[in-house]
């Protein structure tokens, strides 16, 4: 590797640790302000939005982040970066509207502008398609600064006017702030990607039966990402419907940490091998490819490992900063939390295994039955088991996805010679 290498990956650790960073930070600082309740709602609001964000984008851009590396001309990059702004834009104006009427006008009227919702959503989805096509451009260390700005810089900031007491912590202030670095992150993504936009090239774009046919081809990343993205915030919606509004926010606390740390891992050790494994595979030496894959796992876990400890040690001092006893008498499911990391990065990574085949609907049918078996379970104990229900139905989710793979890997040795045992 060389010295350039290193250093890039250095700074893509800097920016991800602070962006890593501001989501414990702001977790901490909104249970210590705001009620356990209203930590709740904020849980509500924001998996309501990243739904939303999901719906809107479809997870077309991993169909074109992979199209876009297998791209040998400018004018197919081109056409393919238009393609991805042009589809997002159509499904916002069609999906946001509908699902901030049936999903969250009742239950966030009054407490959420609509402005802020439909920025955050748009810009949201903007920044999560474009920044695959960033990657696959091979420009993480641009992407992880973005992430900073629009996740990280505004947490600090509004801690610190808050702090100085220039406002009012509340919903409101939080989105308001949000929009505002999204619309701004957004802007950079527009200006590094600004010459693959010419006008031409909207006026060249596939028909849409050649829309509907990458649309179904994307509907296999959109049913894996929805699916992960449940898995996060599944607690948060199933806790609030049966009014168990105390551990809503407990929960929503807990998971802050705990997602965290597979959102660190992907964004500085993932990120960075993407695009190589990728193009190890499409120039036919799958036995690299599969060798940066089980690397890249290896280094995976010992950052997992490493937060793990650390939020093992030191999570009860967090507690004690916080002083809230409804925080405190969850330890023990905190506790039984940090198992989901683990499996999640192996899962993570075994995904890498069959997407570089092109074995999207195996995927697909893994983190599908892991959400159903999620949903079954919490439908059967949730009234009973509160927060401990959740837990345990992520790591069931997980664990049945993390099974599947492995099997549906080790069939797939037989139809490709390179596919090794894991």
């Amino acid at each position: 590797m060389s010295a350039l290498s290193i250093n890039a990956r250095h700074y893509l650790f800097f920016f991800r640790g602070l962006t890593l960073l501001s989501r414990f930070v702001f977790i901490t600082f909104l249970a210590n302000r705001l009620s356990v309740v209203e930590v709740g709602l904020y849980g509500f609001v924001t998996a309501l939005i990243f739904a939303t964000v999901f719906l809107v984008g479809l997870e077309y851009g991993n169909y074109s982040a992979r199209k876009i590396i297998e791209c040998r001309t400018f004018l197919c990059k081109q056409k393919t970066v238009v393609g991805v702004t042009i589809f997002g834009l159509t499904m916002f104006l069609i999906f946001s509207p509908l699902s901030y009427y049936f999903l969250g006008s009742n239950q966030i009227s009054g407490l959420v502008s609509i402005f802020s919702f439909f920025v955050i959503v748009y810009g949201e989805s903007y920044l999560a398609e474009h920044k695959k096509l960033l990657i696959s451009l091979k420009h993480p260390i641009y992407s992880g600064v973005i992430d900073f700005i629009k996740t990280g810089f505004w947490v600090y900031l509004l801690i610190l006017i808050v702090v100085l007491n220039w406002f009012e912590l509340n919903l409101r202030l939080i989105l308001f702030m949000w929009a505002f670095f999204v619309i701004l992150g957004s802007g950079l993504v527009f200006i590094k990607l600004k010459s693959y936009y010419k006008k031409n090239i909207f006026f060249s774009l596939p028909s849409f039966s050649t829309y509907k046919q990458q649309i179904s081809s994307s509907l296999p990343f959109f049913l894996i990402g929805f699916s992960m993205l449940l898995i996060e915030i599944s607690g948060r919606f199933s806790l609030q419907m049966v009014n168990f509004q105390i551990e809503a926010g407990v929960y929503t606390f807990y998971s802050g940490f705990i997602f965290a740390i597979p959102l660190f891992v992907w964004s500085s050790s993932i990120a960075f091998d993407h695009a190589k494994i990728i193009e190890s595979y499409e120039k036919g030496d799958a036995v690299k490819s599969d060798d940066l894959v089980m690397i890249m796992l290896k280094r995976s876990l010992m950052i997992c490992a490493s937060l793990a400890f650390i939020l093992f040690i030191g999570f009860s001092m967090f507690l004690e900063i916080i002083d809230k006893e409804e925080y405190k008498n969850y330890i023990n499911q905190f506790y039984i939390f940090l198992i989901v990391p683990f499996i999640h990065v192996i899962d993570g990574h075994l995904y890498y295994k069959l997407y570089v085949r092109k074995k999207e609907r195996l995927i697909t049918l893994s983190s599908v039955l892991g959400i159903v078996s999620l949903v079954v379970f919490q439908f059967l104990t949730i009234d009973k088991l509160g927060i401990t229900s959740v837990i345990y139905s992520i790591i069931l989710a997980l664990t049945i996805s993390v099974f599947l793979k492995i099997m549906f890997i080790r069939q797939s040795k037989y139809d490709d010679f390179a596919f090794r045992n894991i």
